[in-house]
């Protein structure tokens, strides 16, 4: 019994550490640093180059297209 009382005291102690951790005021990590650029430049700038290789792609394959049929 006296081991179980004290698991939960240990128990209890670290808790109240862990979410006094987990709740400090932590001014770092407050807001991103988006360093003058939007928020959402990545991923407007991924979907941009998704737009760009589909264009290339349909190109390319149009150009295998027309050679396939230069050779029937």
């Amino acid at each position: 019994m006296v081991y179980f009382k004290k698991f939960i005291l240990v128990a209890s102690i670290s808790m109240l550490v862990a979410l006094t951790a987990s709740c400090s005021d932590d001014k770092q990590n407050d807001s991103p640093k988006t360093e003058g650029d939007h928020i959402w430049k990545s991923q407007t700038d991924a979907l941009k180059s998704a737009k760009e290789m589909s264009k290339k792609m349909q190109e390319s394959l149009k150009q295998q297209q027309q050679s396939l049929e230069e050779t029937d």
